[in-house]
């Protein structure tokens, strides 16, 4: 807060601010005369000297000049490129604290807009690991990387990961600290080889260039290596050299992919994908349940913690072995696969045909007999579906980021399961809907967030539900 009340607050201002907490998103909160502040990049107990870069009525926006005053509890990054990658917004707060911060933004969200006084939310549950635990990882090449300075375009290639609100600008990396360290290893190699050899960065302004992406998968349970590396046009002289080499640097590499894609957009995924090594996939476990992870399939990036996620929601699920489940939003089947377990039949239903194909394969592949999985867009299939196949007694949603739309909230109250598991990425909508639930059949039992991304804002959280 500002010692000497600045009214009213201008765009383009600057003045010093308490930072008070993080907001939903990881903006830190600071307050002017009852005017909140949303602050990029800080922590809170901080007192920084901010400027004012957008002004509405009820709120404003900062970005940070200077601290001024360090917060208790804030440390070092490990990252050379913390306060620049996009990456880790939070790896300067003690992680404790971290926890500390993303559990009172669920209960704040689910007291403010769910309508729910003083519901307690326990602490977020950590995860086993803060570094080191994703088994995904996307890198950019560019032609203009920002090493020093964002106008410094003295070296002509780099590979890393976007800055936050700049599509046209990549931070270089030599160490992610969110991935394995052999995966870094397997990153500088890459990058080394294509500096020796003179690979063109492909850049999404002129969209000219060669090579676009490198995508990194770990099985963390089995430790086979994804390599994949996306270009936009298939070099068959380029990949053969290329193999020789990665593949001899580093013979554990499970499989060896060059996707090519010739989109104008900054999506990591082929259009066509050669096999230079190996099946094309590797694999890996989610408690008793192996999968097959090809290059564009969708695999919980936290293994080991995406493990207490589905066992949080198999507890709020409460089974006892006779129960109809439905999983909406199903994906590739994982928490269909984990419900399986203890359920009489499970029916999962999914939009995306691929994810639905990759579905049925896994169960088919761990014996699972008591699944089915349904291809179609929710908010029109779930009501068609419902009066062909059993009623459910539990029904798990696990929806994007935006919640459920409102045909899917109707459809599942018409329903009417004894008990409701929302599984959430999005404690925002997740408020939104359960206040849509409670206010007519159903009663919050609990409400667990799950931390799956440690020094990032993203926090997932379960949901318990019963009918009344």
């Amino acid at each position: 807060m500002s010692e000497t009340p600045v009214s009213p607050i201008k765009k383009g201002q600057s003045l010093e601010l308490d930072i008070e907490s993080l907001a939903f998103g990881g903006k830190g909160v600071a307050k002017v005369d009852g005017l909140a502040i949303f602050v990029e990049r800080v922590v809170p107990g901080q007192r920084v000297l901010a400027r004012i870069v957008k002004k509405k009525k009820s709120f404003a926006e900062a970005y940070p000049l200077e601290v001024l005053k360090r917060a208790p509890n804030e440390i070092e990054a490990k990252c050379e490129a913390f306060g620049v990658c996009g990456g880790c917004r939070l790896q300067n707060l003690e992680y404790e604290d971290q926890l500390k911060e993303k559990t009172r933004q669920v209960s704040d969200l689910i007291q403010r807009v769910g309508g729910f006084s003083d519901f307690e939310v326990p602490t977020a549950l950590s995860s086993p690991s803060a570094f080191h635990y994703r088994n995904k990882m996307e890198f950019t090449f560019t032609p203009n990387p920002w090493r020093n300075h964002p106008d410094d375009e003295d070296e002509p290639l780099g590979l890393g990961q976007h800055i936050p609100g700049r599509f046209d600008k990549i931070v270089h990396l030599n160490t992610c600290y969110l991935q394995k360290p052999v995966m870094n290893d397997i990153m500088n190699f890459v990058f080394a080889f294509a500096e020796e050899h003179g690979w063109e960065a492909y850049n999404n302004r002129t969209h000219e260039g060669w090579a676009r992406n490198l995508v990194l998968r770990y099985g963390e349970h089995t430790d086979q290596i994804m390599v994949n590396l996306v270009t936009k046009t298939y070099e068959k002289e380029h990949m053969k050299v290329f193999k020789k080499a990665i593949m001899s640097a580093f013979p554990q590499i499970t499989t060896l992919i060059n996707s090519i894609t010739t989109r104008l957009s900054d999506v990591a995924i082929g259009e066509r994908e050669v096999f230079l090594h190996g099946p094309g996939v590797i694999r890996d476990r989610l408690g008793e349940s192996e999968f097959e992870i090809s290059a564009s399939s969708f695999f919980q990036t936290n293994t080991r913690q995406a493990e207490v996620l589905y066992d949080e929601a198999l507890k709020g699920a409460d089974l006892k072995g006779g129960e109809i489940v439905y999983d909406l939003y199903c994906g590739t089947g994982t928490i269909a696969l984990f419900m399986a377990q203890k359920a009489k039949k499970v029916y999962g239903f999914e939009l995306i045909r691929s994810a639905v194909k990759n579905a049925r394969k896994n169960a088919k592949e761990q014996g699972v007999e008591n699944v089915e999985f349904i291809e179609g867009d929710l908010k029109d299939v779930l009501s068609q579906t419902t009066a062909k196949i059993e009623a459910a007694d539990v029904i798990v949603v696990d929806p994007p980021r935006a919640g459920l739309h409102q045909n899917v909230v109707d459809d599942v109250l018409k329903v009417g399961p004894k008990r409701l598991v929302y599984v959430s990425c999005n404690p925002s909508t997740l408020a939104r809907d359960l206040k849509l639930f409670c206010a007519t059949d159903y009663k919050l039992l609990s409400v667990q967030p799950v931390d799956m991304f440690p020094h990032t804002s993203h926090i997932e959280t379960v949901a318990q539900l019963i009918k009344k």
